[in-house]
């Protein structure tokens, strides 16, 4: 099967499917080509851009698919880190300076907790040898 671009005398572009270049030729010199736009008959191939398929394509088009999965298993491997943390402490908010230091400190037992703190009270946590990491975190609609 060939596909061509095809064009009328009134300028109208459209595509056609033939079983080979002959029935082309044929189909057009017994006027069975017709624009489906303004029915006129006087049809003649238009200018098509080839469909080439290079290695080099076909090798970026592989590291492409590589990377997107490779994009999709760390995306997929942050969602269970996400759920293991939310499943597995306590979410105090934006107290979380203000518990970590009450844990550290030992006024309160001690446990997992995980929330907000500004640049600031993260600061000093460290100053005062107050162990936390921080994670980027985003909406949960996003994870």
């Amino acid at each position: 099967m060939i596909l061509y671009d095809l064009q009328c005398d009134k300028n109208h572009k459209f595509e056609c499917w033939f079983a080979s270049s002959t029935k082309y030729e044929e189909q057009l010199k017994n006027k069975m080509i017709i624009c489906p736009y303004c029915n006129s008959t006087k049809v003649q191939k238009s200018l098509m851009a080839p469909n080439i398929n290079t290695k080099s394509s076909s090798k970026n088009s592989k590291k492409n698919n590589k990377k997107k999965l490779a994009q999709d298993n760390l995306e997929n491997q942050i969602k269970k880190f996400r759920k293991y943390i939310e499943k597995n402490t306590d979410n105090v908010g934006k107290n979380f300076a203000e518990e970590a230091r009450k844990i550290y400190y030992g006024e309160t037992k001690s446990r997992p907790i995980r929330g907000e703190s500004t640049e600031k009270e993260a600061q000093e946590l460290a100053e005062e040898g107050i162990q936390f990491s921080r994670l980027p975190w985003y909406a949960k609609e996003d994870a």
